[in-house]
């Protein structure tokens, strides 16, 4: 239920740990409730980013981010080269930045995204839990979706104990 970063989180949890892994950067056309969510045609494509967001080489979230090509102009064109820099550190370092909703929802397992989600440890009978919130940065949209991943709240029990 944080409303901060989840990057900076994830850095102090594991210092000089943390990594961010690109999945991919790809061209896509976005599904429905994306493209109304972030108020662009289901028709125009958008720039999909996946990566897993790593700790001590355990994957510990898998992000998925939608970023409409309206939102890639300007100053903010630079988010199409963030490579294997955290996309939520360059939002939470942006002054305008606004989350106007956050949606939970679970990966069930045998999905594609559980799959994508679970990386190397995809045989997992566990779901997975995520969150999806509407970024807007200087009134432009994007979606972020994290996933958090078994590893994450197994290191949690284990530095509780």
């Amino acid at each position: 239920m944080d409303e901060g970063s989840l990057t900076q989180r994830l850095k102090a949890y594991c210092p000089d740990q943390f990594l961010v892994r690109v999945l991919g950067e790809t061209w896509v056309r976005p599904d429905k409730s994306e493209a109304k969510l972030l108020g662009v045609s289901p028709l125009q494509k958008v720039l999909l980013r996946q990566v897993h967001l790593m700790c001590e080489d355990q994957i510990c979230v898998y992000a998925r981010s939608i970023i409409p090509l309206k939102t890639l102009t300007g100053k903010h064109r630079r988010l199409k080269y963030l490579r294997t820099k955290p996309l939520g550190e360059y939002l939470f370092a942006s002054p305008g930045l606004q989350r106007s909703i956050v949606e939970w929802s679970r990966l069930e397992t045998g999905t594609l995204l559980h799959r994508i989600a679970m990386g190397e440890s995809r045989h997992s009978i566990q779901p997975v839990w995520g969150r999806r919130s509407l970024f807007k940065i200087d009134q432009k949209p994007l979606l972020v979706s994290e996933f958090f991943l078994p590893k994450l709240f197994n290191r949690a029990l284990e530095a509780a104990q």
